[in-house]
C-alpha cells in the first residue's frame, strides 16, 4: 500500500469519528426536546394571556388587574421570541413549521397594540383578535407534536447511520493497522537507507569544510535572513567577531557589530538579489593592509537560498602593483625629463646653428668692408708710389690703421663670446677702484672716436670695488662704444655712478637712435642686432658679452629707453657687504 493509500484512509477514519461524535452530541443535547418545551411553553403563555384577556374584557379593570395582563402579555412575547429567534429560530425556519412561529408572532404582535389601546381608551379588545390569539395556541400545541415526531425520526436516522459509521471506521482502522505493519517494514529499509545517505553527506560536508578551511580567504556563508551558517578559521584570523567566536547562527550584522548602512550589509542585501559581486583592492579601516570581497548568491532549483561572502587577503599584490606603477611613473617621468633635455638640446643646437649662420653671414659682410678699405688704400699707394704728398700717405695710412683697428675689434668680440662660451674665461676678483677703470675706459674711447665728449659723475663710487678689473673693464667698454655708435655728436655720453648698500650702478646714456620696444626683450640675445641698427657696424655680441660677465660677477645689465630719445644701459654689481651677506 503506498503513502497515498494510508493518507486516504487515516482521512476515511477521521471523518467516521468526526461523525460519531457528532451524532453523540446531538443525541446527547437533546435539541428536539428543547425545541418542544419552548413550543409548548409558548403555547402555554398564550392559553394564559387568552384567559388574562377574557377576565379584563368581563370587567375586571382594575390597576393590578392591567399589569397582570401587560405581564401575561410580556412572558408571551418572550416565549414567542425564543422560539422565532435564536438557535431554535433558526432550526424552525427550514420547516414547515416556520409560517406558523412566524403567523402567531405577528398575530401577538397585532393584539399587543389593540390591548395597549384598549386599556388606554377604557375601550373593549376586538373579539377577532382574541379568537385569533387562541387559534394560534391551538396551532402552536400542534406544531409542538409534529415537531416532537420529526425528532424522534429524525434520532432514528441518526442512530441508524451512527452504525453505519461505526462499522466504516473500525474496518478503516483495520486498514490502518495493516498499512501501518507495511509502513514499519519500508521505514525501516528507508533508515538503513537514510542512515547511508547522512554518513554520505557528512563526508561531502567534511570534504567541503577541509577545502574551506584549507583556503586563505576568508569564508562567511548566509541564509536569507543574514545569518551565518558557515564561518571558516581563515575569516576568524582576518575579522575576529567581537563576541568571540561563536558566529555560526547569528545574524552576520549583529556578531560584527556592523553599523546600518555599512558597506557588507549593502553587498549582502545586492547578493540576496541575487547579484554577484567584486570589490577591488582597498584598504581595511585602521590597518595596513588590503583586501578585496566576493559575494555569490547560492540558489536551489529557481530560488535564492542563501549567498557566500570571500574576503582575500591582496596585500602583497597591492604593494607589488602600487610599486610597480610607482616605477613605472618614474620610468616616465625620467623618459618625459630625457626627451625634454633632448628636444631642449636640439632646439639649441638648431638655434645656434642658426646663429652661427647669421653670425658668419654678418662677419663676412664685417670684415669684408675694413678689408677693402686697406685693400684700397694699399694698392692707391703702390700706384702712386713717390707721387703721393706726406698729407696723403698719412690719409691713406690713417685709413689702414682704422680698418686694421676695426677688424681687431671685430675679432676680439668674436673671441670673447667664443671663450665664454667654453668657460674659458678666468674670473679673478679683487678690490679694485671702480673710478679710475671707468675714467681710462672713457680716455681710450676718445682715440678711437675724437669727436664725441663724456660726462662723468662717479663720485658716489666707493674707494674700492670687488670685481674682476680685466672684465668689468670690457664691460664698460663695451657699452661706451656701444653708446658712441648709435648717437650723435655734439650730445655728450653721460656715465652715472650710483650705490646703496646692496647695489654699485654705472648708467651710461645717449641721445641717440635709442631700440624699438618690441626688440627690448632681445637686446642681450647672441648676434642679435636691432632693426634701427642698420649701416651701424657691430656683431650683435658686444651686449651679450657683457651681461655675461656682468652675470659672473652676481650682477645684471639692463636697458631702458630714454624720455627725448637715446637709451640708458645699466651695470649692476653688488657691493663687499651684500658679497659678504
Amino acid at each position: 500500500m503506498t503513502l497515498g493509500a494510508v493518507i486516504v484512509s487515516a482521512l476515511l477514519l477521521t471523518f467516521a469519528l468526526q461523525r460519531l461524535f457528532q451524532t453523540e452530541a446531538q443525541l446527547a443535547t437533546g435539541s428536539g426536546e428543547s425545541l418542544l418545551y419552548a413550543l409548548f411553553q409558548a403555547h402555554d403563555q398564550e392559553q394564559r394571556l387568552v384567559l388574562e384577556a377574557y377576565r379584563w374584557k368581563d370587567g375586571a379593570r382594575r390597576e393590578q388587574d392591567t399589569e397582570k395582563l401587560r405581564l401575561q402579555m410580556d412572558l408571551a412575547l418572550s416565549r414567542m421570541d425564543v422560539v422565532s429567534h435564536g438557535t431554535l429560530g433558526r432550526a424552525l425556519a427550514g420547516t414547515s413549521e416556520g409560517p406558523v412561529i412566524a403567523a402567531a408572532r405577528t398575530n401577538l404582535m397585532a393584539f399587543n397594540d389593540a390591548m395597549e389601546t384598549a386599556i388606554r381608551e377604557g375601550s373593549p379588545i376586538p373579539p377577532a383578535l382574541m379568537d385569533g390569539l387562541h387559534t394560534d395556541a391551538s396551532r402552536l400545541k400542534i406544531a409542538a407534536t409534529r415537531v416532537f415526531l420529526a425528532e424522534r425520526e429524525n434520532i432514528g436516522r441518526q442512530r441508524d447511520r451512527y452504525s453505519s459509521v461505526l462499522w466504516q471506521a473500525i474496518v478503516a482502522i483495520l486498514l490502518i493497522l495493516g498499512c501501518g505493519a507495511f509502513i514499519v517494514a519500508r521505514l525501516l529499509v528507508s533508515l538503513r537507507s537514510a542512515a547511508r545517505a547522512k554518513e554520505a553527506l557528512r563526508r561531502d560536508r567534511d570534504f567541503s569544510n577541509l577545502l574551506l578551511e584549507s583556503s586563505g580567504d576568508g569564508v562567511i556563508a548566509f541564509d536569507v535572513e543574514g545569518r551565518c551558517t558557515h564561518w571558516n578559521s581563515a575569516m576568524g584570523r582576518m575579522f575576529p567577531a567581537p563576541c568571540g567566536s561563536d558566529v555560526v547562527g547569528r545574524a552576520i550584522s549583529e556578531a560584527y557589530r556592523l553599523p546600518e548602512g555599512h558597506i557588507i550589509l549593502a553587498m549582502i542585501r545586492d547578493t540576496l538579489a541575487g547579484q554577484s559581486l567584486h570589490m577591488p583592492a582597498h584598504p581595511v579601516p585602521g590597518g595596513d593592509r588590503y583586501i578585496e570581497k566576493f559575494t555569490y548568491p547560492v540558489w536551489s532549483d529557481n530560488a535564492i537560498i542563501g549567498g557566500i561572502l570571500f574576503i582575500r587577503d591582496v596585500t602583497d599584490a597591492h604593494l607589488a602593483r602600487l610599486q610597480l606603477v610607482d616605477r613605472r611613473d618614474q620610468l616616465e617621468a625620467t623618459v618625459k625629463a630625457r626627451t625634454k633635455d633632448l628636444e631642449e638640446s636640439l632646439e639649441r643646437e638648431t638655434k645656434l646653428r642658426e646663429l652661427y649662420k647669421g653670425f658668419v653671414s654678418m662677419v663676412s659682410h664685417q670684415f669684408r668692408t675694413p678689408l677693402s678699405i686697406v685693400d684700397s688704400s694699399a694698392q692707391r699707394m703702390i700706384r702712386r708710389g713717390r707721387e703721393m704728398s706726406e698729407a696723403e700717405i698719412r690719409e691713406r695710412a690713417g685709413k689702414i690703421r682704422t680698418a686694421i683697428l676695426r677688424l681687431t675689434r671685430l675679432v676680439s668680440s668674436t673671441l670673447n663670446a667664443t671663450k665664454l662660451d667654453a668657460g674659458e674665461i678666468d674670473f679673478a676678483p679683487c678690490r679694485h677702484d671702480l673710478g679710475k677703470l671707468i675714467v681710462e675706459a672713457c680716455e681710450r674711447q676718445k682715440e678711437t672716436t675724437p669727436d664725441r665728449r663724456f660726462r662723468l659723475d662717479l663720485d658716489q663710487l666707493p674707494a674700492a670695488v670687488s670685481c674682476d678689473p680685466l672684465l668689468i673693464d670690457q664691460v664698460v667698454a663695451n657699452l661706451l662704444s656701444n653708446a658712441a655708435k648709435y648717437s650723435q655728436p655734439p650730445d655728450p655720453i653721460e656715465i652715472v655712478a650710483e650705490a646703496d648698500a646692496q647695489w654699485i650702478r654705472i648708467k651710461v646714456s645717449d641721445r641717440g637712435v635709442g631700440f624699438p620696444e618690441g626688440d627690448h626683450d632681445n637686446l642681450f640675445d647672441r648676434f642679435f642686432r636691432a632693426r634701427n641698427a642698420v649701416g651701424v657696424e657691430g656683431t650683435g655680441i658686444g651686449l651679450h658679452v657683457a651681461r655675461t660677465i656682468a652675470r659672473m660677477h652676481g650682477g645684471d645689465v639692463t636697458a631702458s629707453l630714454r624720455s627725448g630719445g637715446g637709451s640708458t644701459f645699466i651695470l649692476a654689481i653688488p657691493t663687499e657687504k651684500a658679497l659678504a651677506a
